[in-house]
């Protein structure tokens, strides 16, 4: 009862008006001996509940989040982070509200009484979720992405291993990376639908010792989201099979260890 109680009075103090970004709307109520709550929130230009939360599932996934129910009519989404052998669930819950033409979101964490969390660690997971709502800049793929000599041929892997060792300087993934075309090939994991398009995982994991951590928290993963009209590529695609797909980095999440090729297209 006590984290329903810190998750409303939470929700209830929002600011008329937001915060510019995400990370300057993070708050923090309670303290590690009555409980706590996190809250961060982002707004979206003609964003839609059901496209938000369509959104949503697969993100909170990738972070090891599982989605318990949603209810559109509300604009109420219920999650958890699973529960350890050391740690019971905690729950997550989203909450999207329409003002005119634009969606509010609002993501609130809540931790009982005796459990505590950094406020950073807490801050860059809620934002790294949230923030993958918003529109993305568009001046990079304007131009089609095309399967020609340009493209450089890598397999999962390897390209992940070369995006992890660059991670620690912006300059050096801006330069070797951000805007470049990729033929990536390797064993598809997992194919998801959002809101209309598709996006395909990658193994991207070494062939290491057995002494060497394969934690999945620490391993990269390759995420390809398909460019439009490629449904004939994807029926195509097999989980567990090796595939090779084209498309052009975006990013990398340092948060939740991704790699985003966007404006993909099949081989």
């Amino acid at each position: 009862m006590r984290s329903i109680i810190l998750t409303l009075v939470l929700v209830g103090i929002a600011s008329p008006a937001l915060s510019a970004t995400c990370e300057e709307s993070f708050q923090k109520k309670g303290d590690f001996f009555n409980g706590s709550a996190f809250a961060a929130r982002v707004q979206i230009e003609g964003g839609t509940v059901e496209k938000t939360f369509s959104q949503l599932r697969p993100i909170l996934a990738r972070d090891g989040i599982k989605t318990i129910s949603t209810d559109t009519s509300m604009g109420v989404m219920k999650a958890e982070n699973p529960a350890t052998a050391f740690q019971r669930a905690l729950p997550i819950d989203v909450y999207a509200t329409v003002d005119g033409t634009l969606l509010n979101v609002e993501m609130v964490f809540t931790l009982p009484s005796g459990v505590g969390a950094r406020r950073e660690t807490v801050r860059d997971h809620l934002c790294s979720a949230l923030n993958q709502l918003l529109p993305k800049d568009d001046t990079v793929s304007a131009v089609p992405v095309k399967d020609d000599a340009t493209a450089i041929e890598v397999d999962a892997a390897t390209l992940a291993k070369q995006v992890k060792e660059s991670a620690d300087n912006p300059a050096r993934l801006r330069l070797n990376f951000t805007g470049k075309t990729f033929r990536v090939n390797g064993k598809v994991l997992d194919i998801a639908e959002s809101a209309g398009s598709y996006t395909v995982s990658f193994d991207s994991s070494q062939t290491a010792p057995s002494k060497v951590s394969t934690d999945k928290t620490n391993r990269t993963t390759v995420l390809c989201t398909m460019a439009k009209n490629q449904d004939a590529a994807v029926a195509a695609l097999q989980t567990n099979q090796r595939a090779t797909l084209v498309g052009r980095f975006q990013r990398f999440d340092r948060n939740v260890n991704t790699i985003q090729l966007q404006d993909c297209i099949g081989r």
